[in-house]
């Protein structure tokens, strides 16, 4: 059996799966602070006869094996895991192998292996909900460096007379700034779900989105874009983003057919636990 964590900034799932990648067993707790969560945790898998683990952790977080930092929760917004050695204060406790990534590369991982880019050489996923967050897998591998990608901070060109600050602190106008949950409110003084879907603030979320996607596209030439998350979810937000991307497609490169090339993931809130279990059947084949 094996281990999946799905550390999320207001709930940490944990979850037992079979060889087959069935779950069979699912423990939910509520993000408070580190070292009541890792004992939880921990107490969860002790007694569960798993041969490895795989975590997914909400970040930014640490993930090159060479750094003195790796395994830890680096300047997240979240104030009591700041700086925290999240793997080696797991690793002290259950002698496992353990994979270890950020919340939407495991994510990522689940839909390419068991979800909508099952059949494609490459993916990119995008979570766009109260941030943005993406992961690229190419033949089964995440794309990473000395650090994982931050696809939500890429820059975004203002549409005209688009003056509202920017959500992020960071950037004047990048994707997460501009396309985020809390931008919704910033524009119109009201949350994205309480307003109709044919609000004109998703037409121009839906431009801000398109032209990212055909940044990403332009760079990674995936094989097909799943976007999640509840700005992504909004009834009818998928079809204007499509319509979007084709307006800025010019024919420059060969895509599929936008309803076939940006699509909703498969697994929907299972698809970080999976891509756990696969983490963890990877950490243990390593070992």
């Amino acid at each position: 059996m094996y281990g999946s964590v799905e550390l999320g900034g207001t709930k940490i799932r944990c979850a037992v799966f079979d060889e087959d990648g069935q779950m069979l067993d699912e423990l939910r707790i509520e993000t408070k602070d580190p070292d009541s969560n890792i004992k939880e945790l921990v107490d969860y898998f002790k007694d569960k006869d798993i041969k490895s683990l795989g975590i997914g952790a909400f970040g930014p977080i640490d993930i090159d094996v060479d750094s003195q930092t790796y395994g830890y929760v680096l300047e997240t917004p979240k104030r009591l895991w700041r700086n925290y050695d999240l793997l080696g204060n797991i690793r002290k406790e259950l002698d496992l192998p353990i994979g270890f990534t950020t919340d939407v590369g495991a994510s990522g991982i689940g839909e390419y292996r068991f979800g909508a880019g099952k059949d494609k050489k490459s993916s990119l996923y995008l979570t766009i909900g109260t941030g943005i967050g993406g992961s690229f897998i190419q033949e089964g591998k995440l794309l990473e460096g000395y650090a994982h990608p931050e696809m939500g901070h890429i820059e975004i060109s203002r549409e005209a007379g688009d003056d509202v600050k920017s959500f992020c602190d960071y950037h004047d106008s990048c994707f997460e700034g501009l396309c985020a949950g809390p931008s919704i409110k910033l524009r119109t003084g009201e949350n994205g779900q309480d307003l109709d879907k044919d609000h004109e603030v998703f037409d121009l979320l839906a431009r801000y989105i398109a032209k990212a996607l055909m940044t990403y596209s332009l760079i990674l030439r995936p094989h097909i874009i799943i976007i999640g998350g509840g700005v992504a979810n909004k009834e009818g937000m998928i079809e204007k983003i499509r319509k979007e991307f084709d307006r800025l497609n010019t024919g420059y490169i060969d895509l599929p057919a936008s309803n076939e090339y940006i699509v909703f993931p498969e697994l929907g809130n299972e698809a970080g636990l999976i891509g756990g279990f696969v983490l963890a059947k990877e950490a243990l084949d390593k070992k």
